[in-house]
């Protein structure tokens, strides 16, 4: 049978092969104008895989980038989120934390396990400094329980992440009872 003889199965061809070189050549934002179909099937082929440093990002967006990757931590695959947030990692960050095999095991020890596939979280003021900034997020864990995290970024001055901003370090927190609301 010779490849694509049937109408159905050359409309399908061209279909898949369009959906993909829409991925390939669009970039993120115009992807939310498009129709929700064609969206949908974005999200198919591995939409986070886009998710990188970038100089547009200003800080607030690289935290929230993180959060929310590791709130859907397993999707498309399991760690998914890990590795998106590692590659926000500044290179002074990764060297004392990766490679990613050993970030990923470091995200899964108690200190950091209630970012991953947390049910809520609440934005703090960011605080920016010249090429430093700051900001602290209230998650509400898979448990129930809540916790804070520090996340400390600089904007990067050498390629091949000049002018991105990229995450230093993260600290974890105990939260009081009075931020019931996250």
């Amino acid at each position: 049978m010779k490849c694509c003889s049937r109408p159905l199965a050359r409309f399908l061809l061209i279909v898949t092969a369009g959906a993909v070189l829409l991925w390939w050549v669009l970039s993120p934002s115009d992807w939310g104008r498009l129709p929700a179909g064609l969206q949908a099937a974005r999200g198919a082929m591995g939409a986070k895989s886009e998710l990188r440093p970038r100089p547009a990002y200003p800080p607030e967006k690289v935290v929230r980038i993180q959060i929310e990757a590791l709130g859907n931590n397993d999707r498309p695959h399991p760690d998914a989120g890990i590795e998106i947030t590692f590659r926000f990692a500044s290179p002074a960050n990764r060297k004392v934390t990766g490679p990613l095999a050993r970030f990923i095991e470091m995200v899964h020890n108690p200190a950091y396990r209630p970012m991953l596939n947390h049910r809520g979280a609440r934005y703090g003021k960011l605080k920016q400094e010249g090429d430093n900034a700051s900001q602290t997020v209230l998650l509400k864990s898979r448990d129930g329980g809540r916790v804070g995290y520090l996340f400390q970024l600089s904007r990067q001055t050498e390629a091949p992440f000049k002018d991105c901003w990229m995450t230093d370090s993260v600290m974890r927190f105990e939260v009081r009872d009075d931020y019931r609301q996250v």
